[in-house]
């Protein structure tokens, strides 16, 4: 049953992602498949990288502008609430500056 939790919980991150960002014009498309889910924002965001680590959150940022978070498989929706709640607030500071 791993895949099917993993798409259960990846619609659950991409979904509170989308309505959490949603109304940020800087941001260009959440999108994804199962875990794998990619924001794509306005401006060069390698500077996440470093920020989102220091709030104890592990992202890449790739083709300059997109946001990537992979976790594990075994990712729950509370571990993916906390995620949104650690992920979206960075963004929407980064976008502001």
């Amino acid at each position: 049953g791993l895949l099917d939790h993993a798409a259960d919980v990846g619609a659950h991150l991409k979904g509170a992602l989308q309505q959490a960002l949603s109304a940020n014009p800087g941001v260009r498309e959440v999108r994804g498949q199962g875990l794998m889910i990619g924001i794509e924002l306005a401006k060069p965001c390698g500077v996440l990288a470093q920020r989102a680590l220091d709030a104890g959150l592990l992202i890449s940022v790739t083709a300059d502008s997109v946001v990537r978070l992979v976790p594990p498989l075994i990712l729950s929706r509370a571990e993916a609430d906390e995620i949104v709640a650690i992920l979206v607030p960075l963004i929407e500071a980064f976008l502001k500056e």
